[in-house]
């Protein structure tokens, strides 16, 4: 048995008991503290399901009171208390459970119960009767009031049900299975198991991504492409090759934006809706229209001129008493702060990402390091002195260090109570005195929910001799900060030399396990030998059998080094050094790590993706530096590796785009972006692609998406549709005989109806087999030449005969167009048969399939030879004699005439 929360029978109680709540109010006088105190009656109530159940089977059990307790809010500590739940089994067995404080603020209690006898269980709530002992009631327009319900008594009061326990399972509704065939947002309700292969890409300013410098993004839960089939593309602005014979370089192309210049920065995806900031010109990259496009077919949904670029993407998944599920999605542009110098508060913009409207500003958001909560929650995680400063901020007295929480889940008050999103009205302040969460207003004080979860002292910190600074926070777990310079070569430009020791401390962020702050460990640590630059370089949690590990890096030598999370003791390193070409990627401050599945993999300007193991520092692969499938040999065309820099982790593979500091032009050809099995470091597809930039890409749903400096254009690959046809003779086909089987599968995304795609393929694009897809991708949207080698997908012909019977009439192949064949020696069973042609799909399309119908003839029966009359003797000698008889008189008769004629004068 648990305590667990009830997501049935007990949210419609809840909202109930808030509709209630009022008039419960109302009900009582409103009025000072009375004598004698009243005695109020309760009327208890409890119901169980599903009832009847199986046993083994969880059964939901709900207790509530007829009244709610005046004042009691989710926000304060106004609750029922000492509930006892009695459960009596069939046998008599009696278990009691007590509830010291009901947490809901409706007075429902939610218990789960997994029965283990078949017969009735009886279960018994009671309620033993409560003082009302809370001196001062909440009050929005002003501090709180003296209660007016001090002393009076709620008296006790019971219920009982029973349960019918059976040995039959109570069976449920199966989960939809996942797709076969292509499939488009919205998801239906009722299809939840589908969240495994649908995913968002909230963007480098949600915690949990990155902007491509300090590591890849890995969200957790971002699901991206297994084939390099290319879904839709589309012009970001002029790109490719300029043409004509007036430039210094032949065949020069147009700038695509490195450095510092991207034009394609920072995308989107929510929903299905992929949202991106359009150029003007290459002095503002990012100060075109934002625009709305959906992720599937390139199909633009809306444009606005006044939206400013995007930082994240915001889905706020709200569970309170009044409201279920995630809020509509909000798009926010952050306005403010400062790369240099000290941290400043920012603002945020935020607009509708269904529309594109605004909707409101947040001002003041602290500057911190950003942690997303379980409801979608944007933390600010802040380590502040509070101890005296200047004019000019600097401190003048001991530090006095606090640990605070910015949740923007408080930007809707305690509760969420209805469509408005915007933070509670506050009037314009006069002196702007805040005290105890009452601001002093022209209307007088107004209450105003504080946006901090909490706000607590850290005099663990206060001793530090050096400024203490968080390198990683994670949510309800812990804080993982460092005091003191890094050891330092001096040749960064960002730092100067200097090896003195600094220290990494752990704070607590569980409130279940202790103290929010409470200092878990320290750990000074002395720099390396050989006057090398350190770099702390990322955390994770699970790794090490959940132990957690963090990483430091060693630039000269390319190597790194494993912290544990529990301890704060180094636990492996340095790893061996990794290839010279690296220092320019991972050395001062460059590409960094990321930290996934347990492993830490790397990649840089050498070409090689390394793969560590965190629990012990192991090198697992590398890719890159072998052979076939395994290379990124530049050979005489760029005589090195190509640059192969990883920009997202997501289902188990590691996806990377050739970038470069600045892509000389024309850029250098066979520049890849790749997919990696992130457990073998196996390659599964590549495709033509020049990326200046990791921070120009983005992932959901089972695409990717990235901006391509070949031709400055959008590219989106995945899974995309199919279409399948087939046909056999129209007239009937006689039995025994061959007949043809005939049909097409083709390619629709898209992309295949663009302009020049449809003109070089009026017939339509045919679908190509994984193996051909990279170089078939490159013929159809590339410029590329038709490969020689292409092969096309294999179809499954079927049929139902007339008696209603299975046949498998064989597999086919399609061919460079896109068409099949198959001879079929039709069976003797005359009648219609069903023909069905099914494309399975592949990583590169979804299934298809087609029927058709024809007939088969019976076969003519073959015709039998005349009976031959038996010949009667007379038949046989005599007539043939009579009749030669009669020819011999015949020929004396001319012979004589002749005569006679010849004897006449």
């Amino acid at each position: 048995m648990q305590i667990a929360k009830s997501k049935t029978v007990a949210i419609a109680i809840a909202i109930f008991l808030m509709f209630s709540m009022s008039a419960s109010m109302m009900l009582i006088p409103n009025a000072s503290a009375h004598t004698p105190a009243w005695q109020i009656p309760t009327y208890a109530y409890i119901f169980v399901a599903p009832n009847p159940v199986g046993v083994g089977q969880r059964a939901s059990i709900d207790m509530w009171l007829s009244r709610v307790l005046p004042g009691a809010e989710p926000g304060n500590d106004i609750r029922w208390q000492n509930y006892e739940l009695t459960i009596t089994s069939p046998t008599g067995i009696v278990t009691t459970q007590t509830f010291a404080t009901v947490t809901d603020p409706t007075a429902n209690q939610d218990y789960y119960f997994t029965p283990t006898q078949v017969g009735t269980y009886t279960l018994n709530f009671t309620f033993p009767g409560q003082v009302y002992n809370w001196p001062l009631s909440p009050s929005f327009f002003g501090p709180p009031s003296p209660s007016p319900f001090i002393g009076d008594t709620y008296l006790p009061c019971s219920a009982s049900t029973t349960l019918t326990v059976q040995q039959t399972q109570i069976s449920s509704i199966p989960s939809t299975p996942l797709p076969t065939a292509y499939w488009t947002r919205p998801i239906y309700g009722e299809n939840s198991n589908w969240y495994t292969i649908s995913s968002d890409w909230l963007g480098t300013g949600s915690p949990g991504y990155s902007n491509g410098l300090l590591g890849a993004s890995f969200p957790g839960d971002a699901v991206g492409s297994q084939t390099s089939h290319i879904m839709w593309t589309k012009p970001l602005d002029m790109g490719g090759v300029v043409g004509g014979n007036n430039f210094v370089i032949a065949g020069d192309t147009y700038a695509e934006g490195t450095a510092y210049a991207d034009r394609y920065n920072n995308p989107i995806i929510i929903d299905g809706m992929l949202y991106y900031t359009e150029p003007l010109s290459l002095d503002a990259p990012n100060n075109g229209p934002t625009v709305c496009v959906n992720l599937q077919t390139g199909q633009q949904v809306w444009s606005s001129t006044t939206m400013p670029a995007l930082s994240f993407g915001y889905l706020y998944d709200v569970q309170d008493p009044n409201q279920h599920g995630v809020y509509p999605p909000i798009l926010v542009a952050t306005i403010g702060g400062s790369f240099l110098g000290p941290p400043v508060p920012l603002t945020w913009e935020c607009f509708d990402a269904y529309t594109g409207d605004f909707m409101f500003n947040v001002t003041g958001v602290p500057a911190g390091t950003a942690v997303m909560g379980p409801e979608g929650e944007y933390l600010i995680i802040s380590l502040v002195n509070l101890g005296p400063v200047n004019a000019y901020g600097i401190p003048t007295g001991p530090p006095q260090y606090y640990l605070q929480e910015w949740n923007s889940s408080r930007l809707w008050g305690p509760n969420y109570s209805g469509p408005s999103t915007t933070p509670p009205v506050v009037p314009p302040i006069l002196d702007g005195t805040w005290a105890g969460g009452y601001m002093m207003t022209a209307f007088g004080p107004v209450y105003e929910p504080s946006l901090y979860d909490w706000n607590v002292s850290l005099p663990s910190l206060d001793a530090l001799s050096a400024t203490p600074t968080i390198e990683s926070a994670f949510y309800n777990d812990m804080l993982i900060g460092e005091a003191g310079a890094f050891p330092n070569a001096g040749n960064n430009a960002f730092g100067s030399p200097t090896w003195t020791p600094y220290t990494y401390f752990g704070l607590n962020l569980n409130s279940t396990s202790g103290t929010i702050g409470t200092l878990l460990w320290k750990n000074t640590v002395n720099p390396p030998s050989g006057n090398l630059t350190v770099s702390y370089d990322g955390a994770s949690p699970t790794a090490d059998g959940g132990k957690g590990v963090f990483i430091e890096y060693y630039a000269e030598t390319m190597q790194f080094v494993g912290y544990s999370m529990s301890t704060g003791a180094k636990i492996w390193g340095p790893t061996a050094s990794q290839v010279a070409l690296d220092f320019f990627a991972t050395g001062y401050g460059g590409q960094g790590p990321t930290l996934a599945y347990g492993k830490l993999y790397i990649g840089g300007y050498s070409g090689i993706v390394y793969c560590y193991d965190l629990t012990n520092g192991n090198l697992l692969w590398t890719y890159g530096n072998g052979g076939a499938g395994n290379s990124t040999n530049g050979g005489l065309q760029l005589p090195r590796n190509y640059p192969t820099i990883i920009y997202a982790i997501g289902n188990g593979i590691v996806y990377t785009v050739t970038s470069e500091h600045t892509f000389e032009t024309p850029i250098y050809k066979g520049a890849l972006t790749r997919a990696i099995n992130a457990t073998t470091g196996q390659e599964i597809w590549t495709l033509s692609d020049a990326t200046g930039s990791p921070s120009s890409t983005a992932m959901a749903d089972g695409y990717n998406n990235f901006f391509n400096g070949y031709d400055d254009q959008v590219y989106v690959v995945g899974r995309g549709p199919s279409a399948t046809t087939v046909q056999a003779p129209l007239i009937g086909i006689t039995a025994g005989n061959s007949v043809t089987i005939q049909g097409t599968v083709m390619d629709i995304s898209a992309g295949t109806k663009q302009t020049e795609q449809a003109a070089d393929f009026p017939y339509g694009v045919p679908c190509a087999s994984d193996a051909s897809m990279t170089a078939w991708m490159g013929y159809v949207y590339q410029q590329q030449p038709c490969p020689s080698n292409f092969t096309g997908v294999t179809v499954s012909i079927d049929a139902i005969d007339p008696n209603g019977n299975f046949i498998h009439i064989g597999t086919a192949t399609t061919d460079g167009n896109g068409l099949y064949s198959f001879s079929w020696q039709t069976p003797p069973v005359p009648g219609k048969y069903t023909i069905t042609a099914t494309f399975a799909g592949t990583n590169g399309y979804w299934s298809s399939n087609a029927q058709t119908a024809m007939t088969v003839q019976s076969a003519p029966s073959a015709t039998a030879a005349p009976t031959a009359t038996p010949t009667s003797v007379a038949d046989l000698y005599f007539v043939p004699a009579i009749a030669g008889l009669f020819v011999l008189i015949i020929v004396i008769g001319i012979v004589l005439a002749l005569l006679m004629l010849r004897k006449r004068p």
